[in-house]
């Protein structure tokens, strides 16, 4: 160790009695600190602005063109400068004939000048410590595990650069060949990821070699066992190359032996690194302070709970849009969006089945890319397409044998995963937005309905309700079964069904009956099954219109409900009268969390009023209209320019209850029906306004008992303020950016001045 020690301190002196040290260190905390100060000089005008921003932290270092995200676009560049000479400059001067018969060893002169390039390593993290303490100091309850696991990952990229670009000045005596080597290989460990990816073994390979990605998962403040170790493989590969290298020169060997050891270090690490990155070997650490980079405990809660094998099947259509997701080429990309999750369920097996098939080639959006289709078969389309992806159409399963499997036409063939546990199904879908895959919410939902009681929602159809099926402003299909909507309940761990009571019963397991504004009254036999299924203690929801209330009124009865006679009138006269803004009241917010906010209004058009006389239930009213609105006893035309107040005609002002909860105990069990006195509320073209897609989603969470959908929020980060002004902000900077950097360089031109006089 003593000699490694004198080898790394006559390295340094060497490496600062040449300018390029001092330049780089001057440059790189200049080139750091402009982005860095530019940056905070922006949030500092929002917030002068009155405009509000959080997690400043990952905005300003390892965000966007944050000083983490810059220094790593740019390290690259500075490294070959440092460690071009390391070992070129002994070849090229003759030197290293008198190191390799010195009584030093091989490995003591590698390990001496790479502990040098250490050294400076430390150095130009300790420049990135400067501003991660001013950060620290000006921001607001600043995110410091965030801040050091960045310095951290830094660091270790800086060693791995290090060692490659010590490796690499070993191979020639020519310092700007060595220097453009090491460039080189950079690029090619950052890029090495793509190479060979639609084979199972290479793609293995070329990803564990990848830099890409592992150095921004630390930077989010992920800290692997997996990712350390393959740093520290990485650069005792390259060490270890080096030691060989030049070895090589020095012994006499027979050319299989020479390779034949390197074959043997290069395996062992391949083998080191393959053991460290299995699921069951790896070890987290999550520092940030909002654990961001961790499942929510929600989603701990259910990974918990899979103690077995997790089957997650994806089915990959070729003829589908998104069959590029799923094929062998883009198999680590797509592993790693359950990354999160392997954490907590080490069991999860990852299976792909592809085939081709289409259930409507008109209009299957694929097919524009494919040229002229007219007159083909779907076998004769699928070799098309086959051929311009550069796929074996021989690997994908023809319609007839995936029909024997699993049959996927309910889900348009498309691309869809079902996961498998303990003989239970879920499925994952992707969804028609710019982040088309599923993200925590949805994974731990499929993966909650594997393991708690079945939430069955059952429509009621066959007297003209809202319908799940048919497209349409006023059906219901968005937010209840509309696959390609993210929000939908058939994404959110419900199964959605319809039935048709003149013809069946109530099916067993319903966790939810929903009766949606028919427009005709039931038959006797519908409305029979309805009671005994209220009888027994059955949760409903139950919505109509104004117009319907004959059809409903009937069933509300019992109930001790009725929709009244009239419409209700919105008086804000820069609104249509008959829509409702309507207020958020219930007395249990556990389930609608967003409700609380002052201006959580649920909009509803041609709302009815409630009367409310519920003798056997416990009534909350979960929306009520404005107090300065009023009840049109009359009704009135929509179209109308106005309506006026006529009490004289029976109109009444003030509160009135739309929809109200119903709740009671029956046979051991608490009894939740909810009835609205507006339809539309829930249909596809009011879904997305406002909150009502927050409000309904509570309404079933409320049903579920809290069971679905997944709440996955995080609390609020704090650091949300910067603590100087802009004056104070200036004089950081020109500390940093022009003092240090300036003494840098004076130093380093004194230093250079004594040795020449020397």
């Amino acid at each position: 160790m003593i000699k490694i020690f004198k080898i790394a301190r006559l390295e340094i002196s060497i490496l600062f009695y040449s300018p390029v040290a001092w330049l780089v260190l001057a440059i790189f905390m200049v080139q750091s600190g402009t982005g860095f100060f530019g940056m905070l000089g922006s949030f500092q005008e929002l917030f002068m602005m009155g405009e509000k921003a959080d997690n400043l932290t990952q905005l300003l270092f390892p965000g966007i063109n944050g000083l983490f995200d810059k220094v790593l676009q740019t390290l690259y560049l500075y490294i070959p400068l440092l460690t071009m000479g390391l070992v070129s400059r002994e070849i090229s001067s003759g030197s290293i004939k008198l190191l390799l018969s010195s009584p030093v060893k091989i490995r003591e002169i590698i390990l001496g000048k790479y502990l040098a390039m250490l050294y400076y390593a430390l150095m130009l993290m300790a420049i990135l410590g400067i501003y991660s303490l001013i950060g620290a100091t000006i921001i607001k309850d600043a995110d410091t595990g965030l801040i050091g696991a960045g310095l951290l990952s830094l660091f270790l990229l800086t060693a791995t650069y290090a060692a490659i670009g010590l490796f690499m000045s070993s191979l020639t005596g020519y310092q700007v060949v060595a220097a453009i080597s090491t460039l080189a290989v950079f690029a090619a460990l950052k890029y090495v990821g793509g190479i060979g990816q639609s084979i199972d073994f290479v793609r293995d390979l070329t990803y564990f070699l990848s830099l890409s990605g592992r150095t921004e998962n630390m930077l989010n403040g992920l800290i692997t066992s997996a990712d350390v170790i393959y740093y520290l493989l990485i650069i005792s590969l390259f060490l270890g190359l080096t030691i060989l290298r030049l070895k090589a020169g020095r012994e006499a060997k027979a050319l299989v032996v020479q390779a034949g050891k390197y074959f043997a270090l290069v395996a062992t690490v391949l083998l080191f690194g393959y053991i460290s990155s299995r699921p069951l070997n790896i070890m987290y650490w999550d520092v940030t302070a909002q654990k961001t980079e961790t499942l929510t405990p929600a989603s701990q809660e259910t990974a918990k709970q899979i103690t077995g094998q997790l089957d997650i099947t994806t089915y990959v259509n070729l003829l589908d849009q998104h069959v590029y997701a799923g094929l062998p080429v883009s198999r680590n990309t797509d592993l790693s969006r359950f990354e999160d999750f392997r954490r907590f369920i080490p069991g999860i097996k990852m299976n792909y089945v592809y085939y081709y098939d289409a259930t409507d080639l008109a209009g299957n959006p694929n097919m524009i890319y494919q040229g002229d289709i007219k007159g083909l078969s779907v076998k004769q389309i699928a070799e098309k397409v086959a051929d311009n992806l550069q796929v074996d159409l021989s690997n994908f399963l023809s319609p007839n044998q995936i029909r024997q499997i699993i049959d996927l036409k309910p889900e348009d063939n498309t691309f869809v995963r079902r996961l498998s546990y303990n003989g239970r199904y879920s499925y994952l879908r992707l969804y028609n937005e710019n982040n088309q895959f599923p993200e925590e919410a949805e994974i731990t939902a499929a993966i909650r309905a594997l393991i708690v009681p079945q939430q069955k929602i059952v429509f009621i159809e066959g007297n003209d309700e809202r319908s799940i099926s048919l497209k349409g402003d006023r059906s219901y299909g968005l937010y209840s079964n509309a696959r390609k909507t993210r929000k939908s309940l058939i994404n959110q761990g419900f199964d959605v069904i319809s039935v048709n009571l003149n013809q069946a019963g109530v099916p067993y397991g319903t966790t939810v009956l929903v009766l949606a504004d028919p427009a005709r009254s039931l038959s006797n036999v519908a409305t029979l099954r309805i009671k005994q299924y209220l009888h027994a203690g059955g949760n409903m929801l139950i919505t109509a219109e104004p117009q319907h209330r004959a059809a409903i009124n009937p069933l509300l009865t019992p109930l001790g409900v009725q929709l009244s006679a009239g419409m209700m009138v919105n008086p804000d006269k820069s609104t249509p009268p008959e829509v409702i803004n309507a207020r958020f009241t219930g007395k249990d917010k556990n389930y609608f969390g967003q409700m609380k906010n002052t201006y959580a209004n649920v909009v509803m058009p041609s709302a009815g009023m409630l009367e409310l006389q519920p003798a056997d239930f416990v009534a909350d009213t979960l929306l009520q209209s404005s107090p300065a609105g009023w009840n049109k006893v009359d009704g009135f035309d929509p179209a109308s320019a106005s309506v006026s107040y006529e009490p004289q005609q029976g109109d009444s002002k003030g509160e009135k209850p739309l929809l109200v909860a119903l709740t009671r105990n029956v046979a051991g069990k608490q009894q939740k029906i909810i009835i609205s006195a507006d339809a539309d509320f829930m249909s596809d073209n009011l879904v997305t306004k406002a909150y009502n897609f927050p409000f309904i989603n509570g309404i079933f969470k409320w049903f579920s008992n809290g069971e679905f959908p997944v709440t996955v929020k995080r609390p609020a980060p704090k650091d949300n303020a910067l603590l100087i002004n802009r004056k104070q902000l200036s004089v950081y900077s020109m500390v940093t950016l022009c003092g240090v950097p300036g003494l840098i360089i004076a130093c380093g031109t004194v230093l250079l001045l004594i040795r020449k006089r020397k």
